[in-house]
């Protein structure tokens, strides 16, 4: 500071000169000591930031930089002079100006240096650790650091070890790599014949006993396990399977590399199924129909498969197929004079999967009409789209309600004596009214579920048309929870329920309710199908348990849906011979059917049988059963040795029921005979009926 006082001698000029050049002598001095000193602390910082080089060098600089900041300092000095000066008319300039510098030179002195040009930076909120914390922390760090540093250690060593040994025992001739490659092989081989002797064996089945020598209620289920556990007993119209034996006592021998591993079995039924001869074609006529349902006015696609070298049955008279069965038009009434199975299919198939097309073709070997309903929305050829705002869910029985009814409908009837009607013969039941049929239902999966929910239904209120002979379920779950479905197959099932959302969207869209529109969104952004469900539970279509069956919509969240949709509920009332198979190795459905056996085994009509291998609708057998062309291995056959037992089941049936009609005429004849001559009929024919657990 330069202090500056004023010269009473002096005249007015001259003090404002004197003040002039004080002022400006102030600022020179400001100037020359600020600006050098500020370069002197960039230049030791400079230096500090260079502490690694060598002393000459790091002298060198400090000389060329002092004598730069020398040179600057001069040149800078004349400019301030010049900028520095006040105006003659603020007369406060000198007095505020003198302040600034002392408050800076306090602040300065109290508070660390720091850059003129950025602000200071507030100091950041620290996570207060406790010391103990804080060690325990760092040493539970520093321990997972050394355990993996000594396993990637000895990892590499033992590693390093193992390539030193292969490289010196490797061939070095191709006949070498020959008989390695030939070693590999017979050690994976014997592998594989060790893990296939280890998963055959005979299926376990679990029905119930008869009581006494002759059981009441069993009768008819009694008599279909004995021909499907013996050998003497198992024959067929056709010559060459009269010795065949039984699919409860034969054993189920995986087939090598495929039925040996369930997600490769099922991966194999679901893609590969079994090959098609040309016969298969010439002999088979197919036929595809779109029915439309009268609850919603959704259409069902329905593909048939309708074999025209069969023989048909009627009243123990054989007849063989004319041409004009080429040109049967099924969507007539009484037009089908064959039995009929009806397949439903799993969940995201439809009637293109492998183990759809073997089965239907298994059916067709043995003379009977096969046709596959596809569920609302999962047309595999992509023609026909859901026409409903509804999609096809694991509790809804109307679609197979309305197209059962259809099928009666077709069935040829028996002419009745003087155009009575059924009610006026003394037919013991509803077999004989039908010249076709009857009609077996058959699901997979969700459908499996789906068949059992409606037998149940229809047998519990005595709806169930006489039509029905028989159903039989594969992998059903019984209880249906999606939620406990795991990885990754929750989100497998999931991506198929989306692109079957993303195909019908044309359809949603038509459905203008917010909330519905919502849940659909909610639905394609679910992650699992457990919480797909949850999502669209409220908006899925649904029918009463009871007569009329009325549609509904909705269900109160994925609970309820999943508890509604349980046919574990209604396999006790079913009233028709219902078969039941699943496999151990099942990874989709084994662990629900397993909890909810008991309730199959509480109804007299329903025979379940596990196996081993499987996987979830594989059974992918070998070597295949000798005899009629079915065989139940991958290469050849029906592809799966579910196929042969399903269809030996439907034959046992069909057997029992001529069996009953045949029995039932001999009666009549005598009862005819003893009439006739006055003699009254003593002995009568208790025929045998099904009761359900009510």
């Amino acid at each position: 500071m330069i202090p500056i006082t004023e010269d009473s001698s002096t005249s007015d000029d001259d003090e404002f000169v004197v003040v002039l050049k004080a002022s400006s002598a102030s600022a020179s001095a400001s100037a020359s000591v600020r600006r050098p000193s500020d370069r002197t602390v960039e230049a030791a910082a400079a230096d500090q930031g260079d502490d690694d080089a060598d002393l000459a060098a790091g002298n060198a600089r400090n000389k060329q930089s002092s004598s730069y900041d020398n040179d600057v300092t001069s040149t800078i000095q004349p400019t301030m002079q010049h900028s520095t000066r006040p105006r003659a008319a603020d007369n406060n300039y000198y007095d505020n100006s003198q302040q600034k510098k002392q408050q800076l030179q306090v602040n300065s002195s109290t508070q660390p240096a720091h850059h003129p040009h950025k602000r200071a930076r507030r100091p950041r909120p620290t996570l207060q650790r406790s010391s103990s914390s804080n060690n325990s922390f760092n040493q539970s760090l520093r321990s997972i650091y050394n355990t993996t540093n000594q396993s990637f250690r000895i990892f590499k060593r033992q590693s390093s070890s193992l390539i030193e040994s292969l490289n010196s025992n490797l061939p070095a001739t191709p006949t070498g790599w020959a008989l390695t490659a030939l070693s590999l092989c017979s050690m994976g081989l014997q592998y594989e014949l060790r893990l296939q002797k280890e998963l055959t064996a005979p299926p376990i089945v679990f029905c119930q006993a008869p009581h006494g020598k002759n059981g009441v209620l069993n009768d008819r289920m009694n008599r279909i396990y004995n021909k499907l556990s013996s050998t003497n007993e198992q024959s067929t119209a056709s010559s060459n399977r009269s010795k065949k034996e039984g699919i409860f006592s034969r054993t189920v021998t995986p087939s090598l590399f495929i039925g040996t591993r369930g997600i490769v079995a099922s991966t194999a039924a679901y893609a590969l199924g079994s090959k098609q001869n040309d016969s298969d074609v010439k002999k088979v006529k197919r036929v595809r129909e779109v029915m439309k349902m009268g609850a919603d006015g959704a259409l069902i696609v329905l593909d048939w498969e309708i074999p025209l070298d069969a023989t048909i049955n009627i009243d123990n008279n054989t007849s063989k197929n004319n041409s004009s069965d080429n040109n049967i038009d099924i969507t007539k009434p009484n037009s089908i004079t064959k039995p009929i199975l009806l397949l439903l299919h799993g969940m995201n198939n439809d009637s293109t999967f492998g183990y759809i097309r073997s089965m239907m073709r298994t059916a067709t070997r043995r003379g009977w009409i096969a046709v596959c309903m596809n569920l609302r929305g999962q047309d595999g050829l992509h023609q026909v789209k859901n026409t409903t705002p509804r999609g096809y869910n694991a509790g809804y029985t109307g679609d197979l309600r309305g197209v059962v009814e259809q099928l009666e409908y077709r069935l040829m009837k028996r002419k009745r004596r003087g155009g009575g009607t059924s009610n006026d013969n003394d037919d013991y039941d509803g077999d004989d009214d039908y010249i076709g049929g009857p009609i077996y239902l058959l699901g997979y999966s969700l459908g499996a579920n789906i068949v059992t929910k409606y037998l149940g239904e229809e047998s519990l209120h005595g709806t169930l048309p006489r039509c029905i002979g028989g159903g039989a379920a594969m992998g059903n779950p019984l209880h249906i929870h999606s939620g406990t479905i795991a990885f990754p197959w929750n989100m497998l099932l999931g991506a198929g329920v989306k692109r079957s959302i993303v195909q019908n969207a044309s359809s949603l869209r038509k459905h203008h309710e917010p909330g519905f529109q919502h849940a659909m969104k909610k639905a394609l952004l679910a992650p699992t199908i457990g919480t797909l469900d949850d999502a669209a539970a409220p908006y899925l279509i649904r029918n009463d348990s009871y007569p009329p069956y009325a549609t509904r919509i909705g269900f109160r969240d994925g609970e309820e849906y999943w508890w509604e949709s349980s046919s574990h509920r209604y396999v006790g009332h079913v009233s028709v011979p219902l078969l039941k198979i699943s496999a151990q190795d099942d990874f989709l459905v084994f662990g629900q059917f397993q909890r909810k056996l008991n309730h199959c085994l509480e109804n007299p009509n329903v025979v379940v049988v596990k196996t081993r291998c499987g996987g979830h609708l594989g059974w992918q057998e070998s070597p295949p059963p000798s005899g009629g062309g079915e065989g139940g291995g991958l290469l050849g056959g029906s592809g799966s040795w579910s196929d042969v037992a399903v269809a030996d089941f439907i034959e046992a049936l069909l057997q029992i029921r001529q069996e009953d009609r045949e029995k039932k005429m001999e009666l009549r004849k005598r009862s005819n005979v003893k009439t006739n001559g006055g003699e009254s009929s003593a002995d009568t024919f208790t025929p045998p009926k099904f009761m359900s657990r009510l």
